[in-house]
């Protein structure tokens, strides 16, 4: 990166005031403009020489803000004095202040990289010599600070983030070592390329359309995205500048991934209450029930559904505070029938009946999978009015199914019960439904509503893994 050297002729004088170098082989006429130009602005210093070799010394041993200097002298000539001094200071102002006054005089030193042109005369022209000199250096003087400016901005930007800048064409003009080294692409091997070129699955993303956005507006903007070609989300703010663009941005994967993981994690604990408060009830309402019949009975066997029922709680519990740590399921080979018979007895069937047409072994965590039976079975007589209850596999050998013979559901609501806090029923909480489908996300499978053949409804819950017979 190139950084300024004071001891150049850069245009930014160590002074305050402007130090201007007049070459002219009049000496009177010399002596006169420097005097003039004094007087009309206090801010500058005339230093005078009367040929080009003793103005380019000059130029080496001072700290000159502006060259003036006359076109036909002996030896070199100003145009050639101005390809001397561009060949050494390409940005310093140079004011050609002649008596020549043709076009082609004129037309050649604009070739040649001239400042201004001023062509000499009365004393009137001291003026308009003194306000280009001003105007000149005061529009060096600010290029060099906003490229002081912005060479301390790339520092500062050069430890901590990426950057790259592109000019009209969108040819990549300058790429950062933070870029290389999160896209693996040196700057040597970038620099010169089209950005569209190098970067082809760019096109058609909301990085690429912010970037066209940015062009076509000549506003800047800023954004959020996620980057799926190199994997990251990244803080983007791209500057529009008058030969192209300059792209800031920043990776920020681990804040979004943070912020996830919060997100995630308080939806677990939502999740928690709402299974909590929702599957608790079964198994409550069964020890109650069967408390109440030992009490008015006498008969102790009922207390042994209270101790079932308290067993079922307790491993809910566990389960559920299992799942709030962020702990894993573990799967273990199941019996289907054994599952869902255990499911059936901890659930208020109503007198419903049911039939379990599969021995099958499944692959499944055996508290979740129970949970999925319960939920689906009490679904089916709270808000299908069901009587008879089926479990089975599916033909194709994917799955298995819970379907009844109550009222079904309407195709319309089929999406919209597996979501949480979703009923058909008033005061209903509408979790139930929801945990089946958290379940078998949990697990891998799929879940799905259709149409038993009875016209309730059926469940089929699909992705399975069965134990090979």
């Amino acid at each position: 990166m190139a950084t300024l050297n004071q001891s150049e002729n850069s245009g930014i004088n160590r002074n305050s005031s402007t130090q201007v170098l007049y070459v002219d082989d009049d000496s009177q006429l010399t002596t006169l403009v420097a005097t003039y130009l004094e007087r009309l602005d206090d801010d500058l210093s005339v230093l005078t020489e009367s040929n080009t070799a003793d103005g380019l010394d000059r130029l080496d041993a001072d700290q000159i803000d502006c060259i003036v200097s006359d076109y036909q002298m002996p030896g070199a000539d100003g145009l050639e004095f101005l390809e001397a001094v561009r060949n050494k200071y390409p940005n310093l102002p140079f004011l050609l202040y002649t008596g020549q006054g043709s076009e082609d005089v004129a037309t050649k030193a604009i070739t040649a990289g001239v400042s201004a042109y001023v062509q000499k005369g009365g004393t009137e022209t001291y003026e308009l010599l003194a306000n280009q000199i001003s105007n000149l250096v005061g529009k060096r003087r600010a290029e060099l600070r906003a490229t002081v400016a912005r060479d301390q901005l790339l520092e500062m930007f050069e430890q901590v983030d990426g950057f790259f800048t592109l000019d009209r064409d969108w040819d990549i003009t300058y790429w950062n070592q933070e870029m290389a080294e999160r896209t693996g692409i040196s700057s040597d091997a970038i620099i010169g390329q089209r950005f569209w070129e190098a970067f082809p699955d760019a096109d058609g993303t909301e990085l690429g359309e912010q970037y066209k956005k940015a062009f076509a507006t000549g506003e800047s903007v800023k954004f959020k995205t996620y980057y799926e070609p190199h994997d990251y989300w990244v803080k983007v703010r791209v500057f529009p500048m008058t030969d192209g663009l300059f792209v800031h941005s920043r990776v920020i994967t681990s804040e979004v991934e943070h912020k996830q993981e919060l997100q995630w994690r308080n939806e677990r604990l939502e999740t928690f209450a709402s299974t909590l408060s929702h599957d608790l009830k079964t198994p409550l309402n069964v020890a109650e029930g069967n408390l109440e019949l030992a009490v008015q009975t006498g008969d102790e066997t009922y207390l042994e559904e209270v101790a079932r029922a308290h067993n079922r709680m307790e491993n809910l519990l566990e389960e559920l505070l299992g799942l709030a740590r962020g702990e894993n399921l573990t799967a273990e080979l199941l019996s289907l029938e054994e599952v869902a018979s255990n499911a059936w007895a901890t659930v208020s069937t109503g007198g419903m009946d049911l039939t379990i047409e599969s021995s099958d072994t499944v692959v499944a965590n055996e508290v979740q999978l129970r949970r999925v039976f319960e939920n689906l079975f009490g679904n089916a007589g709270k808000h299908g009015d069901a009587e008879t209850v089926r479990v089975g596999i599916l033909d194709t050998g994917s799955g298995f199914y819970i379907e009844d013979d109550g009222s079904g559901v309407l195709e319309s609501e089929r999406e919209k019960v597996f979501h949480s806090g979703y009923s058909t029923i008033d005061g209903s909480p509408g979790y139930g439904l929801s945990i089946v489908a958290q379940i078998c996300d949990a697990h891998g499978w799929g879940v799905t509503i259709t149409e038993s053949e009875a016209d309730g409804a059926k469940f089929e819950i699909t992705g399975v893994d069965f134990l090979l017979k």
